[in-house]
């Protein structure tokens, strides 16, 4: 069952990524490692965030494996990156490099962070933490 919940968030996630792709491409009228930076930059905090909540395995499997798993994409950036090496534009690999990893290790602590003060304020509100 496991391979079909994680199944179904990865067509979702898919279908997500192209979506957001088209409407970036349409918005700024061609390819540019903006829409990656975008993409894996949102899913880290998304991954951070879902996976301090107290949500049920099988949301996580198909949110945070499924999901974001192919909603976000190391392929394409590294492509992105190898594409700027190849056309000798060191400083752009460069700066498109870490600050992707920069910015994905600090997009995924934030999330982590504001998954945990919703859920402390919620706790002392009287409710309970979800989605």
């Amino acid at each position: 069952m496991s391979y079909l919940i994680v199944g179904t968030g990865g067509i979702f996630g898919a279908i997500s990524r192209y979506v957001v792709g088209k409407i970036f491409r349409k918005v700024i009228g061609k390819d540019h490692p903006i829409t990656t930076f975008f993409i894996n930059t949102t899913g880290s905090f998304l991954i951070g965030y879902l996976s301090a909540k107290y949500i049920p395995y099988e949301y996580k499997l198909f949110f945070i494996a499924g999901f974001l798993g192919s909603f976000t994409t190391y392929s394409t950036f590294m492509f992105e990156v190898s594409k700027y090496i190849k056309n000798k534009k060191f400083t752009k690999a460069f700066i498109y490099l870490f600050s992707s990893i920069i910015f994905g290790i600090l997009s995924v602590g934030i999330g982590i962070g504001l998954a945990k003060i919703l859920s402390k304020k919620n706790i002392k509100e009287g409710g309970k933490a979800s989605l």
